[in-house]
């Protein structure tokens, strides 16, 4: 097992350009069984799939075999895009396929889409509801494949995983206890408790973009699972608050006005829940208590993961730092969460630049301030007429006294828009700009460019896409580069570089990189990119960071999914991007305003900040 895992992680750990474009696509719009032979539907008609590209049918099914157990057919029908990447096949939009109907072959081009896929998950949904739930047999196994597994895992961290070789954390003793706990059990083990254990030991290694997933649990047949607090909470000047909604507006009041502070729950201090709440635990420290708050507003589902028991209700103490006021609160399954406008905002303006409408994401603001909203980190050709938008955007800037961007509560995406901005914001006495090293987890010695870190920018010093001036600059960079924690030559490549260039019109005032807790993985990379530039300010709170080149392996008996990271990212100043994110030159925190009543403190106070400066 250890030998193939290595061998995947070398010949197939890129997720290549469709998988980063169209994560999850399929060519097909249902897929059913007959006999183990795939039907697929096209065209709205059904059809024998002979040949997807360059692999037969029996070659995909044996992978699939291979590389899912029981879940084989479930990932056959919705997540092609991953088995051709691990295939070691880059796919593209078009496919071409074989399909055969009453003995007759022919031959058609199919189109990965995203609609494609989403119509194949609702087929399977249907059909996993006509053949009812799970048994609750099914949820365990053999101790000795629940040991198996875990040896699995311990391989996944020891041969691919990047951040459990930078970790101080001791996963291997921590790894023996829980081999020692199954084997302490009759004859089976619970999937549940084995999916709850390793997402502690991922916790404490701080890969940021890593998670497991038991896709076996039935969260909507879990009554406690789903019981939520009745009131909001949220994060403000570094503690939670307790909020009600306002009846007549959108605004949120304070549950107690005079007690606003959380101090504990079910008899547990608001710092353990927040600290219980795994995903999140080595975020930063803004990201931590926010990625918090929404955490213990589902209790049922944090207690669930702690193996502590939810009751129907719950006792709340609130606090205003001197005294308190306690409250018995019955949970409910209602979403009562904090909604705040900023996020509101976001996800309109996400959605309709997706869709190609940009109306607002670019203006002018008071003090002839230039101001772009860049919602997520879309890919050029997934998003029609965004490159232009942007350059046209630049245009209308270009007697503006400063610029705004504002990546807030922006989730990442690709690099490709980092590089259209770059031309604008990289002036020519800086360029070419060293902006993030990495390194690629692997036991073999890489002496070139790999396609997993060339689709993020990131190159080898003996790439051709480097000229000799850049490696110049390469060369006086790495003289003072200091990575925060050394990182082993045995166990990873030699650094890959991202450089950002200068284009024939840059923009020559005062930048502004908006960002907060929300901003995240290329997001975050995006705001580290440009940090220290003597012509760029970040500003707001500290990004929840994060660049990691993740992999999904499934365990093979109990079918748990892993996703680990597989690549060191560092920001120029040595430190990690994960645990650490990007911290602001200037800090403007969401205040009391923000929070409660969606004024955007922030932008408002970067705005007089920067008339101010002027």
């Amino acid at each position: 097992m250890k030998t193939y895992l290595i061998s995947a992680f070398l010949c197939f750990s890129s997720l290549f350009s469709l998988a980063q474009k169209l994560e999850k696509a399929s060519p097909f719009t249902a897929v059913k069984w007959e006999k183990e032979q795939p039907a697929v539907k096209f065209n709205n008609n059904w059809y024998q799939l002979e040949k997807l590209g360059v692999f037969k049918t029996k070659e995909l099914i044996d992978f699939c075999k291979k590389q899912y157990g029981s879940k084989w057919q479930k990932r056959f029908s919705e997540d092609l895009v991953e088995v051709l990447n691990l295939l070691g096949h880059q796919p593209q939009t078009n496919v071409a396929l074989e399909l055969s109907k009453d003995g007759i072959v022919k031959s058609y081009t199919g189109k990965f889409t995203i609609e494609n896929r989403n119509s194949v998950l609702l087929y399977n949904r249907d059909i996993e509801k006509a053949n009812s739930i799970i048994p609750a047999a099914s949820q365990k196994i053999p101790l000795n494949e629940a040991l198996a597994d875990l040896n699995q895992f311990e391989e996944i961290l020891t041969a691919i995983s990047s951040y459990s070789q930078l970790s101080t954390y001791d996963y291997k003793t921590a790894i023996k206890k829980i081999a020692d706990s199954i084997r302490n059990e009759d004859t089976q083990f619970s999937i549940d408790q084995l999916t709850k254990a390793i997402g502690k030991i991922l916790s404490e290694i701080g890969d940021r973009h890593s998670s497991v997933k038991n896709d076996v649990f039935d969260k909507k047949n879990h009554h406690t699972y789903n019981l939520k607090l009745p009131f909001a909470v949220a994060a403000l000047n570094g503690k939670l608050i307790g909020l009600k909604k306002n009846p007549t507006n959108e605004n949120y009041n304070y549950y107690y006005h005079s007690f606003p502070y959380i101090k504990s729950i079910h008899g547990i201090a608001i710092e353990t829940l927040i600290d219980n709440n795994y995903r999140d635990k080595k975020a930063p420290l803004p990201s931590k208590l926010s990625r918090g708050s929404a955490a213990i507003q589902k209790l049922g589902s944090l207690l669930f993961d702690q193996n502590i028991k939810c009751p129907d209700s719950v006792k709340v103490i609130f606090s205003n730092g001197r005294t308190e006021k306690t409250e018995i609160f019955q949970l409910t399954t209602a979403n009562n969460g904090y909604d705040s406008k900023l996020a509101q905002d976001h996800e309109i303006n996400r959605d309709n630049m997706s869709k190609g409408d940009f109306n607002g994401l670019s203006k002018i603001l008071a003090y002839n301030i230039g101001y772009i909203n860049i919602p997520e980190m879309f890919h050029h050709d997934e998003v029609s007429g965004l490159e232009n938008f942007i350059k046209e955007a630049f245009k209308s800037y270009s007697n503006t006294k400063a610029l705004i961007i504002d990546i807030r509560n922006n989730p990442g995406g690709g690099r490709e828009i980092l590089q259209t901005f770059a031309a604008y914001i990289i002036q020519a006495a800086q360029s070419p700009w060293i902006a993030n090293v990495a390194y690629l987890r692997t036991n073999q010695n890489i002496d070139g460019d790999e396609k997993s870190m060339s689709d993020r920018y990131l190159y080898s010093y003996s790439s051709d896409k480097f000229s000799v001036n850049d490696k110049k600059t390469i060369n006086n960079f790495m003289e003072n580069f200091k990575t925060e924690k050394q990182v082993d030559d045995a166990k990873f490549s030699k650094p890959f570089y991202m450089l950002l260039r200068n284009g024939s019109k840059p923009y020559t005032q005062p930048v502004y990189i908006l960002v907060n807790d929300q901003s995240f993985s290329a997001a975050s990379v995006f705001a580290s990119a440009f940090k220290s530039l003597p012509n760029v300010k970040i500003v707001g709170e500290t990004t929840d960071g994060s660049s990691g080149n993740s992999e999904s392996i499934y365990l093979k008996n109990s079918n748990i999914k892993i996703n680990i990271s597989t690549m060191l990212s560092f920001q120029r100043n040595g430190k990690t991007l994960d645990g650490n994110g990007t911290i602001p030159d200037i800090i403007i925190k969401a205040d009391e305003n923000q929070v409660l009543k969606g004024n955007d403190s922030q932008l408002n106070k970067l705005i007089k900040l920067i008339n101010d400066f002027k």
